[in-house]
């Protein structure tokens, strides 16, 4: 169904062969090359781990729509989970529970399993766990450790758990945080200035430009982010790294009696609270 790896000594050009590591290669077709890696490497193949993760589901009886993607030209494969019966309601739009669980033969990522939630209406993601002031739990094992199918079950179980108490409180906050559309752009503003920032400017320009009088709440906010990340950036990784460092700045904000305050807000309480002193 997928690639399958193989190991390979390597051997420099006077046939000397190197030692501590072994290069990975693709089955059927030895120049596709993935990977050197450590001696200690173990290879996970990705038909065996879709196998596992469908067999995790089905001991969990939990109806999925199961989506695969094939990257880095086969050497890496994303399973996307959607639980369209894990669900809630949140500002009237209904959340659904959702999954990727990583493998790679390139050592671009470990066996990872990750649980975030899913807006079916807008087919956006939402990279929960810098905005959840505790990180979801996830399910990550180097390729020298292999995959334990029972602390996948534990991770999945936990996960539900997770977005179906402590995840709706935390978007039940967001809700009740309430927040102005200029409020909304001055804080893009500060993160076009910061030259800490690393999400591309043409992101965040894209999310100034889109903030309109919806902008209520600080939950409106968080899916326009999410929702101009998931259709615009094509890499998963840099589409999940650009959310996780906007929804860490959002996270970042200082709550007052309901509403969002700013940092130039906080920086001036600061200043008149020095000068008091």
């Amino acid at each position: 169904m997928f690639k399958k790896a193989m190991e390979l000594k390597i051997k420099d050009e006077n046939g000397a062969e190197w030692v501590g590591v072994k290069g990975l290669v693709n089955e059927v077709d030895t120049l596709d090359r993935f990977a050197i890696v450590g001696v200690g490497y173990k290879i996970a193949q990705h038909d065996d781990v879709f196998e596992i993760v469908n067999k995790a589901l089905e001991d969990l009886s939990i109806k999925t729509i199961t989506a695969t993607t094939e990257m880095n030209d086969g050497a890496r494969l994303r399973i996307d989970l959607k639980f369209p019966e894990i669900t809630h309601s949140i500002a009237e739009e209904q959340l659904q529970l959702w999954a990727t669980f990583d493998n790679s033969y390139d050592g671009s990522t470990g066996l990872r399993l990750e649980i975030n939630a899913y807006l079916p209406a807008t087919e956006t993601n939402l990279y929960c766990s810098e905005i959840i002031s505790e990180a979801l739990n996830k399910y990550y094992h180097k390729h020298t450790k292999g995959l334990e199918i029972g602390m996948l079950e534990g991770t999945i179980s936990k996960g539900i758990e997770i977005f179906q108490d402590k995840m709706k409180k935390e978007f039940e906050m967001l809700v009740a945080t309430r927040l102005t559309p200029d409020q909304a752009k001055e804080f893009i503003v500060e993160l076009l200035e910061d030259k800490k920032v690393k999400t591309a400017k043409k992101y965040l320009q894209m999310i100034h430009e889109n903030i309109g009088e919806r902008i209520t709440d600080a939950w409106r906010f968080y899916t326009l982010i999410a929702s101009i990340l998931t259709k615009e950036v094509a890499s998963v990784d840099i589409r999940k790294n650009n959310a996780r460092e906007l929804l860490k700045h959002i996270s970042k904000q200082k709550w007052r009696n309901g509403n969002m305050v700013m940092q130039t807000e906080v920086k001036e309480e600061e200043q008149q609270y020095k000068m008091a002193e």
